[in-house]
């Protein structure tokens, strides 16, 4: 974790970026020790992963459902985490508003690269999805978070391909922002992981979400 602070500082040093580790498929133990070395959340994929992990002891650092959650899974999801990232549809808007009995703090998903593959939001969605929110809705949305495509090459046209996206990412954070929601502060920009954070620092991102830069390559 020192490295990586480093370079934040370097990259952005008149803000704070915060650095939530992915715990995906790594054990309570794991994620304690990023914990201990200094992360500011824990993100987890699946409902019933994060309950089997952190169902008796929540980890003493926020706990965020980063993937996609499916509307018979949400009772769980509220019930377990501080914040909910992937928001990205009608459906999970209703069943979050039904079951909430409080406000709760949640991203939308982007699909900034209109992937097929991925989940979320067009960015042409995004500003009208929000305003359907409106004041009434008990969802907080606290900022955006998107996936970018996976690097599968090091050159420099995929390398430009990326850094245009999350630049394209970063407008519409701030346009939507600057709208001045009162139910849709948007402090956070969540963009980037292992193979392009510091890309993501640059262009704005207020949050990365790393694994494999924090814990290292899966083993098995």
């Amino acid at each position: 974790m020192g490295a990586i602070r480093d370079t934040l500082r370097r990259l952005a040093p008149a803000r704070h970026v915060a650095v939530m580790a992915v715990t995906k498929a790594r054990s309570r133990e794991e994620a304690l020790m990023a914990v201990q070395a200094g992360v500011d959340a824990i993100g987890e994929n699946w409902v019933q992963e994060a309950r089997q992990k952190w169902g008796q002891e929540k980890p003493p650092i926020p706990l965020h459902c980063i993937g996609h959650l499916q509307t018979n899974k949400v009772k769980y999801a509220i019930e377990l985490f501080d914040a909910i990232d992937s928001v990205d549809r009608e459906p999970l808007v209703r069943a979050l508003n039904q079951r909430l009995s409080a406000v709760k703090d949640v991203m939308l998903e982007v699909n900034i690269a209109e992937e097929p593959s991925k989940w979320g939001l067009k960015a042409s969605e995004v500003r009208p999805f929000l305003e359907r929110l409106g004041p009434h809705s008990k969802l907080r949305v606290v900022g955006l978070m998107t996936v970018l495509p996976a690097r599968r090459e090091n050159s420099e046209e995929e390398a430009r391909r990326i850094r245009h996206d999350m630049q394209e990412m970063a407008e519409l954070w701030r346009m939507c922002r600057n709208e001045g929601w009162p139910w849709a502060p948007l402090a956070d920009l969540s963009m980037g992981m292992s193979g392009d954070w510091e890309w993501a620092v640059e262009a704005g991102a207020t949050m990365i979400r790393l694994g494999t830069a924090i814990f290292g390559p899966r083993v098995g």
